[in-house]
């Protein structure tokens, strides 16, 4: 993984030391990103999959974090996924935080219009509730 980095990326050195015979030696470097992904449980196919997206999006070399966590391409149903999500927190942690009751009236009387609006206007007569004038 280290060699093909280093293939990608030229300016990543220090990884990859050869004795006289040419038999590869591990660097410190080496060895800290074999440390680092080892004790996360990444194994070698997961980490080649985050090296190829990294090096198909990302100009400079990959870091341990970048390969621990491989970014995504997110798409625009993965964006309002996590914005639909973000805002359910916040309204659960606004529930939670503080006294929530009905509303006062005068918003009530605003939905109240604003539903009658709404309504299909056959509908209207059986309801029983609106103004003929809205």
């Amino acid at each position: 993984m280290l060699a093909k980095i280093k293939r990608a990326y030229p300016g990543f050195t220090n990884l990859i030391n050869r004795d006289e015979s040419g038999r590869a030696l591990s660097s410190p470097t080496a060895e800290l990103w074999h440390e680092r992904l080892n004790i996360n449980g990444v194994t070698l196919d997961q980490a080649m999959y985050a090296l190829d997206l990294h090096i198909d999006n990302e100009r400079f070399e990959p870091t341990i974090a970048d390969i621990l966590r491989p970014k995504k391409q997110l798409s625009i149903y993965d964006v309002q996924k996590i914005e639909r999500e973000q805002e359910v927190l916040s309204l659960k942690e606004y529930h939670e935080n503080n006294i929530v009751g009905p509303p006062p009236d005068h918003v009530l009387e605003k939905l109240q219009k604003l539903f009658n609006k709404t309504r299909v206007p056959a509908f209207k007569d059986y309801s029983g509730g609106g103004d003929e004038n809205e």
